[in-house]
C-alpha cells in the first residue's frame, strides 16, 4: 500500500506538539489511586441491546433542557492526536449557541487517575475522555452516567445502528450490570492489527511482500530472517507483546486452534476474568515464538533504544512494525519521504487463525453533572458519524465505531489496508480482556514490570514465569476495589 498524506496531514504533524503514541491511544494507563468503592453485584457482560430495546426499563420521557446559558466542562486528551475534540467541539458551540464548553487537556497516562481523583472530591468535569480499559472501573465507582434514557429520548440523533453491536455489547459487559455508561470513539481490531513493511528496505534485501492478507506466521518470520540485517543495524520487527496484556492478549489469540475461532486455551486472561493463563501451551507457543527472534537480534531491546521520541522503523531501521489499524496515518508525518510504506494485515497463526482484540476510547457524561441533556448532546456529537469518519481519515488515529466510517470507499481510497480492516472487524474480533474485579490498570503495570527482562532477552521462560504468573494471577484475585 503507498498511502500518500495531505499537506495539511502533515502540518499537523509537525506543527503541533508531538503526537500522541497509538499504544497511548489504545490505552496505555497509569496505576490507579483506588479508593473506597460501594457494594455491586458482579454478572456476566450483557449482550448488546437494540436501539428500541437499550431502555427498555428507563423512562420514556425526554429530559427537561435547560434554559439560558449552559457551560459545561470537557476532560480531553492532549495532544495533536486528539485534535478531532478540538474541531468538533468548536461546530458543536457553533450549533448550540447556549452552550459554551470549556475544554481541559488532560495527559492521557493522568486521565484515569484524574478522574478518580476529582470524582472523589465532586468536582469531575461534565464530560470526560477514557478507555474501555478503566471505564469500568470509573463506572463501578458511580461517575459515570446512565446514558441508556437519553439514547432512548434522542434516538434519531443518536443513530445508534451505526455503531458496531460488538463495541457495544462491550460497553455493556463486566462492571456495567447491562447498563450503557459510555459511548466509544475510535477503535481497533487489536494493538498488532497490522504489520507496515519499509518497502525500499525489502527491495534492498531482493524479498518480496506479503502477497495478500492470508499470508502466514511462518511467512512473517521468513520475512523477518531473510531481509534484516541485525549486525548492520537493520532490525526485523517490533511487535507489541511484553508492553502491554491487551496487545499480548491479541497476539496469543493467533495460536488459537480453530481456524475461525480459534481457542480460549489461547487467551492470556479466560473469558470470565479470572485466570490468568501464561502456563496454557498456546500461550507459552507464541509468546517464545517472539522470545526466540529476541534472543537472535532481530527485535530491539531497551539496551538498543535510539533516545526519547525516536523509533528504529521512522528511522529507516528496521524491516516491518506491527500496529493499529491508524498507525499508518500516525507514522506517515514522521516517516514523510524516507522510504515508502506497505501495510497488510496480522498474519494467520500456525492453525489459520487471526487472533483479535476489542480496543476502544470512550466519552462519557458526569453521573452527577447539573447538565445531563447538555452534556450529553455533547457525548454524542463527539462519537458520531462524522467524528468517527474525520479520526481515521484526516485525523492521526483510527476511525471511531461507526459502521459507516469503516466501511467509507473514501477511507479504502486512502488507507487501502483498512478496507482489509474493515471486513475482519465486521466479521467479530474477540472480546477485550477485562479482569473480572476490574483491576485492568494494575494487572498492565505488573505485567509490564515482570516480563521486561524476559523481552529485554535476560531471562528465559522458567525463569519469567516463576514470578510474572504468581505477580498478575494475585492481582486478579483480589476483590473489586
Amino acid at each position: 500500500m503507498s498511502e500518500r498524506v495531505s499537506r495539511r496531514r502533515l502540518l499537523l504533524g509537525m506543527g503541533m506538539a508531538a503526537v500522541a503514541p497509538l499504544l497511548a491511544a489504545c490505552g496505555q494507563a497509569p496505576a490507579p489511586a483506588p479508593t473506597a468503592a460501594p457494594a455491586a453485584k458482579t454478572e456476566a457482560p450483557q449482550p448488546a441491546a437494540k436501539p428500541t430495546e437499550a431502555s427498555a426499563a428507563q423512562p420514556a420521557t425526554k429530559p427537561a433542557p435547560s434554559t439560558g446559558q449552559v457551560t459545561l466542562r470537557f476532560m480531553r486528551f492532549a495532544g495533536a492526536a486528539w485534535v478531532h475534540d478540538v474541531k468538533f467541539v468548536d461546530e458543536f458551540m457553533q450549533e448550540n449557541p447556549n452552550i459554551v464548553v470549556n475544554g481541559e487537556d488532560i495527559v492521557y497516562d493522568e486521565m484515569f487517575k484524574k478522574c478518580l481523583a476529582l470524582g472523589a472530591t465532586g468536582t469531575l468535569a461534565d464530560v470526560f475522555a477514557g478507555h474501555n480499559i478503566w471505564k469500568p472501573y470509573l463506572a463501578f465507582k458511580g461517575l459515570c452516567m446512565d446514558l441508556d434514557p437519553m439514547i432512548k429520548a434522542h434516538s434519531a440523533d443518536v443513530k445508534f445502528d451505526d455503531f458496531f453491536p460488538s463495541v457495544i455489547a462491550d460497553a455493556r459487559g463486566i462492571g456495567t450490570e447491562g447498563k450503557l455508561y459510555w459511548l466509544p470513539t475510535c477503535v481497533h481490531p487489536g494493538g498488532n492489527a497490522i504489520i507496515m513493511f519499509n518497502k525500499n528496505l525489502m527491495n534492498e534485501a531482493g524479498v518480496a511482500m506479503p502477497a495478500s492478507k492470508e499470508w502466514t506466521i511462518a511467512d512473517y518470520e521468513k520475512i523477518i530472517r531473510s531481509a534484516a540485517k541485525p549486525k548492520q543495524g537493520i532490525f526485523g520487527t517490533d511487535i507489541v507483546v511484553g508492553r502491554h496484556p491487551l496487545y499480548t492478549q491479541q497476539y496469543t489469540r493467533t495460536w488459537g486452534k480453530d481456524p475461525e475461532k480459534g481457542s480460549e486455551d489461547a487467551w492470556l486472561l479466560s473469558r470470565d476474568g479470572k485466570k490468568h493463563q501464561l502456563a496454557s501451551p498456546p500461550v507459552k507457543e507464541g509468546i517464545e515464538w517472539y522470545w526466540k527472534l529476541i534472543k537472535d537480534g532481530f527485535v530491539p531491546t531497551r539496551a538498543d533504544a535510539l533516545g526519547a521520541g525516536l523509533d528504529h522503523f521512522t528511522a529507516g531501521k528496521m524491516i516491518s512494525k506491527a500496529g493499529t489499524v491508524g498507525a499508518p496515518a500516525n507514522l506517515r508525518p514522521r516517516i514523510a519521504d524516507k522510504f515508502e510504506l506497505y501495510a497488510v494485515l496480522w498474519p494467520k497463526g500456525p492453525n489459520g487463525h487471526r487472533g483479535s482484540c476489542l480496543s476502544y476510547n470512550t466519552q462519557s457524561a458526569w453521573s452527577k453533572t447539573k447538565y445531563p441533556e447538555e452534556a450529553f448532546k455533547l457525548v454524542n456529537k463527539l462519537t458520531g458519524p462524522e467524528i468517527a469518519f474525520f479520526m481515521g481519515y484526516d485525523g492521526l488515529l483510527h476511525c471511531g465505531a461507526r459502521h459507516s466510517a469503516w466501511f467509507n470507499p473514501k477511507l479504502w481510497e486512502r488507507f487501502p489496508v483498512m478496507k482489509d480492516a474493515a471486513a475482519w472487524f465486521e466479521s467479530g474480533i474477540d472480546p477485550f480482556p477485562q479482569p473480572w474485579n476490574l483491576r485492568f490498570v494494575e494487572w498492565q503495570e505488573a505485567w509490564n514490570q515482570e516480563t521486561a527482562e524476559y523481552f529485554d532477552g535476560k531471562e528465559d521462560w522458567n525463569q519469567m514465569f516463576a514470578h510474572t504468573q504468581k505477580r498478575c494471577q494475585e492481582i486478579i484475585d483480589q476483590p473489586r476495589p
